[in-house]
């Protein structure tokens, strides 16, 4: 297994987050979620997993929407 922190060619390896940056793009997601974007579009618009995206909406404090959108 190869040390140098590159991707191999073609490879979908995403590097973890962690720390501060972590932090700073938890913000940013939550943000984005409270503001309407769902779950699946933060996480395509981001190039995260769904389960990243959730995960970060989660640390980031916002509540969790219902599934279906609004019940007008």
């Amino acid at each position: 297994m190869s040390t140098s922190g590159k991707a191999r060619l073609g490879s979908r390896y995403r590097p973890r987050l962690r720390g501060e940056e972590r932090t700073r793009v938890a913000a940013a997601v939550g943000a984005e979620y409270a503001a309407g974007a769902g779950i699946r579009a933060i996480a395509e618009a981001r190039d995260l997993s769904y389960g990243t995206a959730r995960a970060l909406i989660l640390e980031s404090g916002a509540a969790l929407r219902g599934p279906g959108g609004s019940k007008r």
